[in-house]
């Protein structure tokens, strides 16, 4: 039984389109001075196998940077550009995994052994927060651990919620995160506090936030999902704008590292049916784009590379 929405979407939706896919072998970390954008694609057509890509975002080269059988999504980037973390299931559970961001050197970080999504780096690069169910089953909780491995720490347990899609502050003081109702009534953006634990809700409205929310990289907004649309808000939860507003399926956030665009995963505007694709547009919503068509394959929730010191 699926105990958190976040699942259906990380599957994706139904649809096939029969054409291939030319792939340029793995190479540069960066693309200009914009950095790359990851995703994980799932075959169209085989809804077992997928694997993390990464694309300029100008499109190409499309590179794909994993290919294990199982599902390989949720990537995440290090503040330096230079790692990429991801959640897969390889291993017959969904852990995380980290590899370097030209898909070298894939290691796997957590033995949870239950269904562990959604990691993010702290700034400094030595830690994940992610989102998993308690060995043994139950709502999906909070948890850190080394980004080199060891005992994950569970950060929040509450039985009547799930707490899914942490995202670290740019700062490494908070920590983002979507709280789900455990009758799936309602979900919400909270954030914690990393030193006292403190949590402070940041949205009241009555539309479901989803998978993912990121911050800008200067902390002063979020960009999240909400009732299918890409919404943008100050940090601190004033001023929230619907950026999309279609009657199309869109989620997924992530800013580019100068702050201008947001990058998230769609099947409106300039994507044709039966296809979603990871599209990019500027902060008030305008100059709408496909990243990098890959026909075939449907492209799930991407993260764009900081330029780090890595250029």
């Amino acid at each position: 039984m699926q105990t958190t929405t976040s699942r259906a979407t990380l599957a994706g939706f139904a649809s096939a389109v029969a054409l291939t896919l030319v792939a340029t072998p793995a190479a540069a970390s960066y693309e200009g001075q914009e950095g790359r954008i990851a995703f994980g694609a799932f075959d169209a057509l085989d809804r077992g196998q997928s694997d993390i890509w990464a694309a300029g975002p100008g499109g190409q080269p499309v590179l794909q940077l994993t290919d294990a059988p199982g599902r390989d999504i949720c990537p995440a980037y290090s503040a330096d550009g230079k790692q990429i973390a991801f959640c897969s299931d390889r291993t017959g559970a969904f852990e995380i995994w980290v590899m370097d961001s030209n898909g070298k050197n894939e290691r796997q970080v957590t033995d949870l052994g239950s269904y562990a999504t959604f990691p993010d780096f702290s700034p400094d690069a030595s830690t994940l927060a992610f989102s998993a169910e308690p060995a043994g089953g139950g709502n999906t909780d909070l948890w850190v651990v080394s980004s080199v491995g060891g005992a994950p720490t569970r950060l929040t347990n509450t039985p009547d919620d799930l707490e899914e899609n942490p995202v670290w502050s740019p700062d490494g003081s908070q920590i983002l995160f979507v709280r789900i109702a455990g009758d799936f009534s309602g979900g919400q953006l909270w954030s914690r506090d990393v030193a006292t634990g403190v949590e402070t809700q940041l949205t009241f409205d009555a539309t479901f936030k989803d998978q993912t929310p990121d911050w800008s990289p200067d902390g002063t907004r979020i960009a999240y999902t909400a009732d299918d649309d890409i919404w943008l808000m100050n940090s601190d939860g004033t001023d929230q704008v619907n950026l999309t507003d279609s009657s199309f399926v869109e989620f997924g956030t992530a800013f580019s590292p100068d702050g201008t665009r947001i990058a998230f995963t769609g099947t409106g505007g300039p994507v044709a049916a039966g296809q979603r694709y990871v599209q990019t547009m500027r902060t008030d919503g305008s100059d709408r784009h496909v990243v990098a068509p890959t026909p075939g394959l449907l492209q799930a929730v991407a993260a764009w590379q900081p330029l780090g010191s890595g250029r």
